[in-house]
Parts: C-alpha cells; sequence; structure tokens
C-alpha cells in the first residue's frame, strides 16, 4: 500500500531559491524512506504551483520521472542551478533578440535559455533511457497557475424577451484565470511535450512589467476548457502572464488533481499535502480604513491591494472548515458508537425506524446517493479497528445515522485533509525587499534563501516523525520512517551569516547601475509610447523618477 503526496508551490519571484531548497530536502526524505523496502511506499504524484513556484514544479517533475540524478545532490540540483546559479540580474537585465523590450524590464529569452538548458537539451539527441526517482509516482499530474490575457468564454443559457416572447440567449462571462494541467507518464519523455511544458511555465512566471506575456497555443478539448465547460474554440494562441496574478496560492488546484487520483472511498487516508511558500501568512486586513473619510489617493491605494491581495487568500483555510467539519462528524460517529455499545436489540429496531423516516426525508430525491453514500461509509468506517465490533443491526443503524448526518449538512463525500505547510517567518529571508526581487541581484542572497528553505523543510519533517504515527481525531500523519534531519550545519550557516538583512547597499554597484540604465530606457519607451513629447519624458525623469528610482537602487 502506498501513500501519496501532493505539492503546491506559490508564487515566489527570487524567493524561488527558497522553494528549491525546500523540494529538495523533501524529495530527499522520500527516497530515502522508500529505500527501506520494510517501509510502505510514499510517492509524489501532483505537483502545482503558481509564478516561480509554477516553474519549480515543472523542473521538478520532469527529473523525477526521467532524470533522478537530477535530484540527488545539495547543490547540484536542478533546483539549485535553476535559482541559485542561474537566476542572475546580469543575465535579466541584458536583452537577447526576440526580447519584446517595448512591454518588459527583464530578458524573457535570458528565463527561455535557462528552460532549454535545464527542460529541453534534455531532448537534442534522443534521450537515454529515463531514470525514475524514487520519490516519484509513475504518474505525476502537473498543474500551473496561469493568468490569461485574452480571456476564454463561460455562458450559462438564458431566455430573453424577443417580438414573439421568450427566446434563447446567453448570460457570458469571459475568464482571464486560467491553467495547464497535464499527466505526466512514460510517454511523456519527448520534446513535443516538454516544449509545450516549458513555454507554460515561462508564461506562469511571466511577473508583470518585468516580463513580456508568452504566447501558448491551446485545445479547447481537454481538462482546462472543455472539462470546465468553456465556450468551444478552435486552436489558437493566448498570450499567458504571472498566474499569481489571480491565484498565487494552487493548493485548491492540487486538491482538484489529487482527487482525480483518489477515486476509492478510503484513498484519502493515504493522501497527504505540502504546501510551500516563502512568504509569511499575516492578516493583511486593514479595519482603520473609512471609505468616508479617505482621500481618494487612500481610496485607490486601497482599492488595488484588496484587488491584488484577494489572490493570496489561503486555499487551505477553506479546505480547513471542511476538515473541521468533517473531524467534527468522526467524533459524533465514534460517540455514536459508544452509545450503541449499550443499545438492546429491541431499541435499535425502534432506532433503527426514526431514522429510516428521515433518510427518507433527506434523501427524498437521491435514492441512489443513499446507496452510494452507504457503501462508502460501510467501507470508511468499516475498515477502522475498533475494541468491540457492533452486532449486524446495530453497525447498520451506525452507518445510516452517519449518512444522515453528512447528507443534511451536505458533507459528503467529503474528506479531512492533512496539509502541511513550510514557510517562513517574516525577516528569515534575504532576498525578499524589493517584492521579492532582490534575490536576483547576489548570489549570496539566494544561496542562503535555499538554505533556509532545506532547514524549514527539515523542521517540518522532524515535526511530523516526532508525530510518532499517533492520530488524533480522523487525522493521520505522513508515516514517514527515516532517521531525524540534521540541520546543525545549516543553522550554524544561517545564524552566522547576516544576510537576512541585506539591503540594496549589499550588492554590486555595477549592477545597481545597470539596473538604472535599464529601467530608464523601459521609461522613455512605454513614455514614448503613450505619447509624451521628448522633452516632457526628459523633465519627469530628471526631476521625478530618476531620484527615487536611484534611492530604491541605493545610488546616493
Amino acid at each position: 500500500m502506498s501513500y501519496r503526496v501532493a505539492v503546491a508551490i506559490s508564487g515566489a519571484v527570487s524567493l524561488g531559491a527558497y522553494e528549491a531548497g525546500t523540494m529538495f530536502e523533501l524529495v530527499r526524505a522520500i527516497d530515502e524512506h522508500n529505500a527501506n523496502n520494510d517501509n510502505p511506499r510514499i510517492e509524489i504524484d501532483v505537483l502545482t504551483g503558481a509564478s516561480a513556484g509554477g516553474m519549480t514544479a515543472a523542473l521538478f517533475a520532469q527529473k523525477l520521472l526521467f532524470d533522478a540524478e537530477a535530484l540527488t545532490n545539495e547543490t547540484d540540483n536542478v533546483g539549485y542551478k535553476a535559482w541559485v546559479e542561474m537566476a542572475d540580474i546580469e543575465g535579466l537585465l541584458t536583452p537577447l533578440p526576440g526580447d519584446n523590450q517595448a512591454n518588459s524590464l527583464l530578458s524573457n529569452g535570458f528565463v527561455k535559455n535557462i528552460a532549454d538548458s535545464l527542460i529541453n537539451k534534455r531532448y537534442e539527441f534522443e534521450p537515454t533511457d529515463a531514470n525514475r526517482h524514487a520519490a516519484s509516482a509513475r504518474e505525476i499530474k502537473l498543474g500551473l497557475a496561469m493568468s490569461n490575457l485574452n480571456g476564454v468564454d463561460y455562458q450559462v443559457d438564458t431566455f430573453k424577451n424577443g417580438v414573439e416572447g421568450l427566446t434563447g440567449g446567453f448570460f457570458t462571462q469571459t475568464r482571464f484565470q486560467d491553467r495547464y494541467t497535464t499527466t505526466l507518464t512514460t510517454t511523456s519523455d519527448n520534446k513535443v511535450v516538454w516544449e509545450d511544458i516549458a513555454i507554460a511555465a515561462r508564461g506562469c512566471g511571466a511577473f508583470p512589467i518585468a516580463f513580456s506575456p508568452e504566447p501558448l497555443r491551446r485545445k479547447w478539448d481537454n481538462d482546462d476548457y472543455k472539462g470546465r465547460d468553456a465556450v468551444a474554440f478552435k486552436p489558437r494562441h493566448f498570450s499567458f502572464m504571472d498566474g499569481g496574478t489571480f491565484n498565487n496560492y494552487p493548493l485548491g488546484m492540487a486538491v482538484e488533481l489529487a482527487d482525480s487520483i483518489d477515486l476509492g472511498p478510503t484513498d484519502y487516508e493515504r493522501r497527504f499535502y505540502f504546501y510551500i511558500s516563502p512568504n509569511p501568512k499575516d492578516s493583511a486586513a486593514k479595519p482603520k480604513f473609512n471609505g468616508k473619510t479617505a482621500s481618494f489617493v487612500d481610496t485607490t491605494k486601497q482599492m488595488i491591494n484588496s484587488v491584488f491581495l484577494q489572490s493570496g487568500f489561503q486555499e487551505w483555510l477553506l479546505e480547513e472548515r471542511v476538515t473541521n467539519a468533517v473531524l467534527k462528524l468522526d467524533a459524533q460517529a465514534l460517540k455514536i458508537r459508544e452509545q450503541l455499545y449499550k443499545t438492546t436489540s429491541a431499541e435499535a429496531k425502534i432506532k433503527q425506524i426514526v431514522i429510516n423516516s428521515l433518510l427518507d426525508v433527506v434523501y427524498a430525491d437521491a435514492k441512489g446517493e443513499y446507496f452510494n453514500d452507504v457503501s462508502r461509509l460501510t467501507l470508511q468506517y468499516g475498515s477502522d479497528n475498533y475494541e468491540r465490533e457492533l452486532p449486524a443491526d446495530h453497525f447498520k443503524l451506525w452507518i445510516d445515522t452517519i449518512a444522515l448526518i453528512e447528507h443534511a449538512a451536505n458533507l459528503g463525500p467529503k474528506n479531512a485533509k492533512t496539509i502541511y505547510t513550510i514557510t517562513a517567518k517574516e525577516g528569515e529571508l534575504s532576498g525578499e525587499l524589493l517584492g521579492s526581487f532582490l534575490g536576483f541581484f547576489d548570489q549570496r542572497f539566494r544561496h542562503y534563501d535555499y538554505e533556509r528553505g532545506r532547514l524549514n523543510a527539515m523542521r517540518t519533517l522532524n515535526s511530523i516523525l516526532e508525530q510518532d504515527n499517533q492520530e488524533t481525531i480522523g487525522v493521520k500523519h505522513l508515516p514517514l520512517n527515516i532517521p531525524k534531519r540534521n540541520y546543525a550545519d545549516i543553522q550554524a550557516f544561517l545564524d552566522k551569516s547576516s544576510l537576512n538583512n541585506a539591503s540594496m547597499g549589499d550588492v554590486k554597484k555595477s549592477s545597481r547601475k545597470k539596473a538604472l540604465k535599464r529601467i530608464k530606457k523601459r521609461f522613455y519607451s512605454i513614455s514614448k509610447e503613450i505619447g509624451l513629447g521628448r522633452f516632457t519624458r526628459a523633465m519627469v525623469w530628471s526631476y521625478g523618477l530618476k531620484k527615487r528610482i536611484k534611492l530604491m537602487l541605493a545610488l546616493y
């Protein structure tokens, strides 16, 4: 019997280095666990990501399925190469042929070169035999959060008043929040599949203004469109940008993809989730904001903040509500079972009559659902070990009572989910300034954040191990069986370093000057495009923006 792990990775900009370190340690721990044949297998079968997290998810998906050696060494794995060694500001600021400099500050071509080196290079020639990593399932579902600048239509049939009465019509809504999902198998180790994924990953991470949107050809006939009832369209190219704009926390996508795998009534007992994000989860609420007294500027700022921060709404909070409700149901089920031990057969028959009458009410138009629910609940609750068994008539009464409560509360067939979050505290990271772009300016910052990701992953793994497979009501922990992680060396490195207090002043001056030059060129291009004259452009730059940008880049 194997246990399944779904991983959701948030947007992070340069803090993708933190997520890469976290992923490395998670994969290594599962690898070590599976090396012991006496342990039940643990497999990663779902990877979802937004923005930087989507790019990381794509990299790890390929290496897990086909290139295990790329995930074996602390500082020579695909995550470290991508986020620590290669994602440097010098390359990002250097325009390459094909870049659209009119609408981006950084180089899409440079990011493409990274993807070509780490993903597509495998297919320059016929790839060697695939080497699946011990932590990988035979199939991996990959999901990338996307923002579709073209939009896709969804319609609901309606009636409208015509000359001769009601006629058919449509209510149309255009959706810009998009996604790219695919199921990767042994047949996916080819150039066509991964060129598509590489483009999708770049689009997923195309941060607004910093990068140009990425064009990707999509077809309607798949789970992302037809499967979600989008209006049919002919295959065409859409322009995609940073998925974190609308969905920076793709846990819901991970749950949806996992549910497409976990079809059995007890599969949820073997499903676990890891949610990886470098950002602290603090409240963004503004209780003191008063719309009646606020200025126009303050109101505008708050409107913009509320729109963008909504993308940061934690999907696991919604999942937690379901989980808590299911846990309460489980607790009540145990209390009812205890009461039934004390119930005579005659009393059970009377109670069954009452329950049957109530079942007729709540399942009045859904008799088929009743039989499905009872079959599922019999497997779920019947598979648990109890000190005493219930007589058959008592057991039926018990299951019927649970079905009644569950269906009336609209809980079935929802299941409790075990979600482990690996996040960083405020002040722990090096590259989080400048909207988390600071890390791109110095490899030392990215290495520091990578090591912090490793450390926080180890701490989470140790906490799981310390549970010693104990259970609370209805909650089971990942049955990980490895020695506790020793992170003394990493902790010593982080404690000795002061890079968590890094600022622009710690960056090479040549890099800061190059950034200033690139921003100036970008400003002149935009202002010209919107119709500002040469003199006006020069005045705005020289007597307004230049000083502020220089302060931001510590070029006093």
